[in-house]
């Protein structure tokens, strides 16, 4: 048992030292799988918090799965809205349509202040 924490540690820092790829490499469902994910571990978390509140939380363990099932469709919600930029979106002769992404940008307009700009693309087209 002794030899096989060295060697998993060894593992371990081997793949954190190991180069990653680039994040525009990417694709979209990898995206939407992260952040469903993500967004499970973050509602059983906020879920397991809830049953601090209860006097007997061994009643209420389906506030787990509820908060994981929650934070699992927020989060593929969220990683639908952050991989769709635009509202119609031709590719390869298909029109798909997508909630578009707004995105906001900050200008200074004097000295003083700034003014935000948002905008919102339409259409996309890939060739």
């Amino acid at each position: 048992m002794r030899k096989l924490i060295p060697v998993l540690l060894l593992v371990c820092l081997a793949g954190w030292m190991s180069p990653n790829r680039a994040v525009a490499d990417e694709n979209s469902f990898e995206t939407v799988f992260k952040d469903g994910f993500y967004g499970g571990l973050a509602g059983a978390l906020v879920g397991g918090a809830a049953l601090a509140f209860r006097d007997h939380p061994g009643d209420h363990l389906n506030y787990l799965s509820y908060g994981a099932a929650i934070g699992v469709f927020v989060g593929v919600t969220f990683g639908l809205v952050r991989i769709s930029h635009a509202l119609a979106e031709l590719d390869d002769h298909q029109l798909v349509f997508h909630f578009p992404m707004p995105e906001f940008v900050s200008v200074p307009s004097g000295p003083t202040s700034h003014e935000v700009i948002t905008s919102v693309d339409l259409l996309k087209i890939r060739f």
